[in-house]
């Protein structure tokens, strides 16, 4: 199977505008739920999405964009979202699929208030509720607003969807917790000789897949909990979650994102051989132990060549396996006697490993670095040790304050950072759990946006002052995800 591209950019009008019209509708309907029809942010909003708007129609007669599950079309041609417009696509995809609105048309130019009527109706919808799209057109009639068409969110069976958020986030938990007994039984299993379940670990996969694509921040939130206790086990289903959401990113298809995900959780399958001795040794290792640790890819692609089962995802896996220790250069392990281009799938693990490693407590690293270290480290190490575009893609995905980030804010409040925005222009306005202390914890307070406008000043409400190290504070962030 030939490997997939890293991005694809079909070079036409209708894709251009396609793009443009979803940036822009997108930031308007953003910007009405912060702020009133009349404020000159909504203003300048509204006269960027009537200038695509007229622009499209100029070049192309009409606008009609249409969702078809996880897909965008833009006057009936399919629009390739490439790495860095993708979070606002996805945001945007979110928004439609609360709202089940699937399809919007506009056949004339309208004024700047028509659209400020059509923006400010979808942002009053009542979220999964199937017949919004015919309350959209009687009001839009009642107002007189001809040019504008919108029709419902098609529906699949095959398709799990939880709208509601508190659904969507207990679905995820069940799927991270499932996957990392998954990973036990598998180990289990690889000690004792006893056949696996495959097709229980596809299946698993696959979820994991749906939940990352419909709302990725709880299985990422939960992946960034620094759980020293059950390191293994954690750390391949967290290099799972990251490489899933991390190759939808840059536009691999849904069902080799699943692929992805199975090389993801096995990707250390080599170090079930290992001594336990070894692998939890405190003190530093002996060239001896160092030299048994980095052949541990070699071992796991022989586990996975002798396990039959996997059919085709067998490829996909040994790519995990052995590349990712590799680095981009090819100056890791274990050495190679001739040069070969690792494939995407080794380059998006050799990040997701390398992150988690880093971010979490091990034996001998009780306390782990903080993100924007590593962070700093991975875009150093750009282009030696990983592959820059996917670098890139990768720290815009974990964001300025990644989820679990303890902070400071400048009404001098603590809080811990719960969700990252979507749209780059506001990656630095989370939402977060505003922590106190009180007899002796700290307890969990409200949950503030940070996109939340000061109505008594030009301005933000709240922003962040600058990070916090929790084991200062002797805080378990889990405490606050979970």
């Amino acid at each position: 199977m030939p490997e997939e591209k890293l991005t694809i950019d079909h070079e036409n009008l209708p894709t251009k505008l396609g793009i443009e019209f979803v940036t822009k509708f997108y930031r308007l309907f953003k910007g009405a739920m912060i702020y009133d029809r009349r404020n000159v942010v909504i203003d300048r909003l509204t006269q960027e999405c009537l200038q695509v708007i007229h622009d499209t129609l100029q070049a192309e007669g009409n606008l009609y964009f249409k969702i078809v599950r996880d897909n965008f079309f833009f006057n009936n041609i399919r629009v390739i979202v490439k790495a860095d417009r993708y979070p606002i696509f996805k945001a945007f995809w979110q928004e439609m699929r609360r709202r089940r609105i699937g399809e919007i048309e506009f056949s004339a130019e309208m004024g700047p208030e028509n659209l400020k009527d059509l923006i400010y109706l979808f942002t009053g919808l009542e979220e999964n509720n199937e017949s919004n799209y015919l309350y959209i057109q009687k009001q839009l009639e009642c107002r007189n607003i001809e040019s504008v068409h919108v029709d419902k969110l098609e529906s699949f069976k095959d398709e799990d969807i939880y709208i509601d958020s508190e659904d969507q986030r207990r679905y995820s938990k069940g799927v991270y917790f499932k996957a990392i007994g998954l990973v036990k039984e598998v180990v289990e299993s690889i000690h004792q000789q006893k056949a696996l379940n495959i097709r229980k670990a596809k299946r698993l996969m696959q979820n994991a897949v749906n939940a990352v694509m419909q709302d990725d921040s709880t299985l990422l939130g939960l992946a960034n909990i620094k759980n020293y206790d059950e390191y293994t086990f954690n750390h391949s289903v967290n290099v799972a979650i990251y490489a899933i959401a991390l190759g939808q990113r840059i536009g691999i298809p849904k069902k080799h994102l699943s692929h992805l995900g199975m090389a993801g959780l096995f990707h250390d399958i080599g170090k079930t051989k290992i001594p336990k001795e070894i692998l939890n040794k405190t003190d530093k290792l002996s060239p001896e132990e160092w030299s048994m640790m980095r052949f541990h890819p070699v071992i796991g692609t022989e586990i996975i060549m002798r396990m039959k089962e996997w059919g085709e995802l067998s490829t996909r896996m040994i790519n995990g396996a052995f590349e990712h220790h590799l680095r981009y250069d090819l100056t890791g392990y274990p050495r190679l006697t001739r040069k070969k281009k690792i494939t995407l799938f080794g380059r998006i693990i050799t990040i997701a490993d390398f992150y988690d490693a880093l971010v979490r407590p091990r034996v001998y690293n009780r306390f782990p670095y903080v993100s924007e270290k590593i962070l700093g480290i991975m875009l150093e190490r750009s282009g030696k040790d990983f592959d820059p575009a996917i670098v890139k893609v990768f720290i815009n995905m974990i964001g300025v304050f990644p989820l679990g980030t303890l902070v400071l804010l400048n009404t001098n409040e603590m809080g811990i950072v719960t969700q990252i925005h979507e749209d780059t222009e506001l990656i630095d306005r989370p939402k977060v759990c505003l922590i106190y202390y009180s007899d002796g914890e700290y307890r969990r307070g409200n949950v503030v946006d940070l996109r939340e406008a000061d109505q008594g000043a030009e301005g933000f409400k709240r922003s962040i002052v600058k990070t916090l190290d929790p084991n200062e504070y002797n805080i378990n962030v889990a405490e606050f995800l979970i």
